[in-house]
């Protein structure tokens, strides 16, 4: 037990918490609208690995109604979500059909299974990238792969880059960077 603890507590300092502010996804989830075929209600699935405070979990499912998951180490984070999800339903803003489509589990990313996904979004710091190739390769073929701000390098022969969206924040320009994975 006390391995896994300090095992959680690396993956935090390593990979700290990076939120994704609404107006870039929007334009994220735009361009996976028009580009890569995101279906609003359809039976597509989503998930955010490193879901940190679930931003990008609420926005696809409260915008797209699909089945959204994320993964988080970070038990605070995990709480923070429930009582967002939990502050929503009260509010009755939006059906519980919809509500149940956000997802949060306590999970390792570095052993997530992608097979049954077809969008996955990270936030990444360029140092950890090299830790996440058996992660892609257990991708489905045409799954899309979304990196917020950093390109993944070094993953070629299982990801293609298909698309650089640029998107002006304050006084910086912050990529967002869409791979398909492929099977060469």
């Amino acid at each position: 037990m006390k391995v896994r603890k300090q095992y959680e507590l690396q993956a935090q300092l390593s990979l700290p918490f990076l939120s994704t502010s609404s107006k870039a996804l929007t334009h994220i989830f735009n361009v996976l609208e028009k580009r890569f075929s995101l279906k609003k209600g359809s039976t597509q699935k989503f998930i955010d690995l490193g879901a940190g405070n679930g931003n990008v979990i609420v926005h696809s499912a409260l915008n797209y109604s699909i089945s959204s998951l994320g993964i988080e180490i970070n038990e605070i984070l995990i709480d923070e979500i429930k009582e967002r999800i939990k502050i929503l339903k009260e509010k009755k803003l939006y059906s519980s059909k919809i509500l149940h489509k956000i997802v949060i589990k306590k999970m390792d990313l570095f052993q997530q299974d992608l097979s049954n996904f077809d969008f996955v979004y990270l936030f990444s710091l360029p140092t950890m990238q090299k830790y996440l190739k058996h992660v892609f390769l257990t991708a489905k073929e045409g799954a899309i792969i979304i990196s917020y701000k950093y390109p993944l390098d070094g993953f070629d022969s299982i990801i293609q880059l298909e698309y650089v969206l640029d998107i002006k924040q304050e006084k910086e320009l912050v990529k967002t960077y869409y791979y398909k994975k492929v099977n060469f």
